[in-house]
This record gives structure tokens, sequence and C-alpha cells, in this order.
């Protein structure tokens, strides 16, 4: 089987940081296939970087997942290495990142990963992580790279409940794109709780004040400038700006509660 290692951190698509997982891994292995997931991951949001990784990851079974989002480099926390049901492992720093892809790929054993003697507290992305993704990939057992610790002890971050009533829907924005579009902690199911059906409009509460949107199927839905609120192409509740940024017209980053407070429902 072709060795696959995946790749997701915060440390952006143009660092030199992110060549030097690969130069690790190609040195490891040339055979190492290297698909980068994402390194444009806000910085030190461990948070959206789970959400990130569950849902690609669960798109190469079999591969092992190196994530470092890790603010917390350097310090007590553990590093660890996760075998999943499905013959792959996941890599990184048991911060939360690893935490939702644990849960849903089925974590059948986990690790902590020894520290490197002289290496640096700073880089544990390739002096640590990345050595050892090669190695579970290439076919060492997870017993070869450290030492056997309970794998329900794999930390996730905690995201609020959405607040759903009839009419009304409050839920913590968990991500932002390049474009400006906010992903809310919600899901089809709980905008159709809350009557949030397309072509109904919805006062957006929460930022720099309220706005009005348009519930939509797509962008082009709506005039160009204006806000909609969408089910995205993971399923969940989003806020968007037609050809426009959301995030900077709300004046809100991930974090923030949103209200969305139907104003006028879908016509029958």
């Amino acid at each position: 089987m072709t060795p696959i290692v995946t790749l997701l951190t915060d440390y952006g698509p143009h660092s030199e940081h992110v060549g030097a997982l690969h130069a690790v891994l190609v040195a490891a292995d040339p055979q190492i296939v290297r698909v980068d997931l994402a390194h444009d991951i806000p910085p030190g949001d461990v948070r959206f970087a789970a959400v990130v990784l569950a849902r690609l990851a669960a798109r190469l079974p079999g591969a092992v997942h190196l994530a470092v989002v890790d603010p917390g480099v350097g310090t007590a926390r553990r590093a660890v290495a996760v075998r999943l049901a499905d013959g792959g492992a996941l890599v990184g720093p048991n911060n939360g990142v690893l935490g939702f892809a644990a849960r849903a790929l089925g974590a059948t054993a986990a690790v902590q990963l020894p520290p490197i003697p002289g290496a640096p507290a700073t880089f544990e992305g390739r002096d640590l992580f990345a050595p050892v993704a090669a190695r579970l990939a290439v076919g060492a057992g997870l017993e070869e790279v450290g030492v056997a610790i309970d794998p329900t002890g794999i930390h996730a971050p905690e995201i609020p409940a959405p607040t759903v009533v009839a009419g009304r829907l409050e839920a913590t924005v968990i991500g932002c794109d390049r474009f400006g579009n906010l992903q809310l902690a919600a899901s089809r199911e709980h905008a159709a709780g809350a009557g949030l059906m397309i072509g109904s409009t919805v006062e957006i509460i929460g930022g720099a004040g309220s706005s009005f949107a348009h519930v939509v199927r797509t962008f082009a839905d709506a005039p160009i400038g204006d806000f909609v609120i969408y089910l995205d192409s993971h399923g969940h509740l989003a806020v968007a700006v037609n050809c426009g940024d959301a995030a900077m017209r709300l004046g809100v980053r991930p974090g923030v509660e949103l209200a969305l407070a139907v104003t006028a429902p879908a016509a029958p």
C-alpha cells in the first residue's frame, strides 16, 4: 500500500515551516505521498483545526494525518500518536486538535511520544511529529514510537451547542475562510428547527450591530453586496456576503456568538 501522510497546520501556505515538514518526510522515504489538507488555519485556532481535520481525514482512510496547530509547543502538553480503526493514524499534540478526528474515525490505541534529546523546544512539527508520521506511514507499529496511553484521553475542543427556538437560532462562529464567510456551529436540522427556510429574511444580531440577510441555496440567489445565510458544503449553517466579506462587514471573529432571527418567513 502506498504510504500517505496528510499535513494540516497554521504555519501559512508559503511558510518555510511547511517545507521543512515535507523535507523530513521525503528524507525518510521518497515514496511517501504528501497531501496538504490546509496550512491556512488561523494561528493557534485549535478548535477550527480539529473541525477541519475530522472532516478531511475521513476522505483518506488508512493515511497518517499529521496535524500541528500548537500554541503550547514546548510545554507539558503531551505529544501523541493515535491508531485509527481504518488502519491510519493521527500524529500531533494532545491539545484538542486531534480529538474530533479520533472520535469520528475511531481511536483504537494511542501512545505518548518521547521528546527528542537536544531538539529545540519550538518546532516539534519538524523534529518530533513529522519523523513519527513518516515511520508510521511506512509500517512501524504504534508501540515502536511511544509509550501506550488510554486512547479515550485524546482531548477535543468544546463547541457550545446552538440555542434553537421557533424563529431564532443562536450559534458560535467556529471558522472563517479567506472570503470572509462565517461557518456556524449549527446544522441543517438546527436551521429547520428555527424556521430558517430558503426564501426567508433573517436579522443577524451580533458583532458590529445587526444586518438583514436572505436565506438562500447559493450566493447568486441574492443581490451582490447582500448578506446571505446558507448551508455550506460541509453541512454547516454559514453567513456570507454575495461578492463580499461577511466577517469584515459584521466585525466578528471565530468564537463570537451570532443570533439569527426570522423577520419574514419564506413564502408558502
